[in-house]
């Protein structure tokens, strides 16, 4: 059989995926955010920048002129990491200043303030509008001379005639922001994974200490010990295995009790004709047996032999689970068959009117097990009728069942100890047949021991009793 992983394995097996996903999607999203965040700083410098060329802009006769001299141009480009270009023209394209060849930053954008004609519901035809182009700045990427640039275009107003500023510059300064961005991140993620490691290296056995603790606990006991463990020793997570740990332990001390009670019956009811058999030996030591003491020494011999036999029988029963594994068709019919000169032999010594009623009927069990569950039934009602009584045996089979069913005019069971005479060597007061109390006790456990029922019940004319056993049943084509 395959080992099972250990807990700490499934623990570590089963956080270690999610932590890790976890670390990849915040960081993820951090690195996503802070990209954003950084090149929105970059991008508000740069728009600076278009704003402060667009001051110089001056309006003049023939339209408007850059007034940015060199060293305003100089100041403008400096910059320690990354180069700067610019470029300024009007609404009709000409250009005033900065670098001739920067790309256009959006031809459309630029397009739509031309002069436009259009009509409008109530003008007059021919009328001739504007559409301004918005004042809000556009951000692009961009190539010039094989360089990536971000660039931003602006558009003022200067008395009714329109600038274009458009500033661009290299990403070095972005890059290296990332750069040290993402090693920050990948720093922290793997202090987050190393404190994770920690964590689980000492967290996860500090977590189990207590169920250790109980192992440790529960591998000093003794085999006796079958003590409840206290719940408030341990923490609620293991609350439930505790309180299945109690109810077990309860039903061992129940069944070890249980055990104990029936060896020490076992043994008193194996003392008597086992003093009997010893005294009838000493008598044979002093004087041969006349009939009557062989007669004794054959009841002893047989009393003891049916008893070894009864403890043998139950303690089979009560394996229900081999039966089941080892289970065959058995015809019930037939284990009647073979027992019925038995009886009828004590039926006339008894002077009892015995019937048999049978009809053929197979069931999946144990053929030993089933033979001694239906002579315990017979053996009882036998011996606890009356001379001059009646004693039946009824076998028939239904579509699911095979049903059982003994029935005497005997003294009967009172309804008030019909479940206790199933206990082992349990003897109602008053009876007078000897007997060891194991009978019934058999009858109950070789019948659960089949899946079936068994049950007490008092006959249709009110006199004796009825003992009724239903048992699965196999179909006879499989006798």
């Amino acid at each position: 059989m395959t080992a099972q992983p250990s807990l700490r394995h499934n623990l570590l097996h089963t956080l270690a995926g999610p932590t890790a996903l976890l670390l990849l999607a915040a960081g993820a999203i951090a690195y996503g955010t802070a990209k954003t965040v950084v090149n929105r700083a970059y991008d508000q410098n740069l728009l600076n920048l278009a704003h402060g060329v667009a001051t110089h802009v001056r309006p003049v006769p023939d339209g408007l002129a850059l007034g940015l001299s060199s060293e305003a141009v100089v100041m403008l480009r400096t910059d320690t990491e990354d180069e700067i270009f610019f470029r300024v023209r009007d609404e009709q394209g000409r250009y005033l200043g900065g670098d001739a060849d920067l790309p256009l930053l959006d031809e459309i954008d630029e397009l739509s303030a031309l002069p436009v004609p259009y009509q409008p519901l109530g003008e007059e035809a021919g009328t001739t509008a504007v559409r301004l182009p918005s004042t809000k700045p556009i951000f692009r990427d961009l190539l010039h001379h094989g360089q990536a640039l971000r660039a931003v275009r602006l558009y003022r107003k200067l008395e009714r005639k329109g600038v274009y500023v458009t500033v661009g510059e290299t990403l070095d300064k972005r890059r290296e922001a990332m750069d040290r961005l993402l090693l920050g991140f990948v720093s922290a993620g793997a202090l987050l994974l190393l404190a994770a490691a920690v964590a689980a290296r000492f967290g996860i056995p500090s977590g189990l200490a207590p169920l250790e603790r109980l192992a440790g606990s529960l591998r000093k006991r003794s085999g006796s010990d079958l003590s409840p463990i206290d719940p408030a020793t341990v923490p609620d997570e293991i609350g439930e295995l505790v309180a299945a740990l109690n109810v077990l332990f309860g039903r061992l001390r129940e069944f070890s009790a249980q055990q104990r009670e029936f060896l020490q019956d076992a043994a008193h009811q194996l003392r008597t004709p086992l003093a009997g058999l010893q005294m009838e030996l000493e008598l044979l030591e002093s004087k041969p047996l006349d009939d009557e003491a062989r007669s004794r020494l054959r009841q002893s011999v047989g009393r003891v032999t049916r008893l070894a036999n009864q403890l043998l029988a139950l303690a089979r029963a009560e394996a229900g689970g081999r039966v089941v594994e080892t289970s065959t068709p058995v015809a019930v019919d037939g284990l009647i068959d073979d027992m019925v000169e038995g009886w009828l032999r004590i039926a006339d010594q008894r002077d009892i009117d015995l019937g048999i009623h049978r009809r053929p009927a197979v069931v999946a069990g144990d053929p030993t097990l089933l033979q001694e569950l239906i002579a315990n039934l017979m053996d009882n009602a036998l011996k606890y009728t009356a001379p001059g009584g009646r004693v039946t045996l009824r076998c028939a089979g239904s579509e699911n069942e095979v049903e059982l069913s003994v029935t005497d005019d005997g003294p009967g069971i009172p309804e008030a100890v019909r479940e206790r005479v199933f206990e082992r060597f349990y003897r109602h007061p008053g009876v007078r047949a000897s007997g060891s109390g194991l009978g019934l006790s058999i009858a109950r456990e070789i019948v659960r021991s089949h899946g079936g029922s068994i049950v007490i019940e008092t006959p249709a004319d009110g006199r004796g009793t009825q003992i009724r056993v239903r048992l699965p049943r196999v179909n006879d084509a499989g006798r």
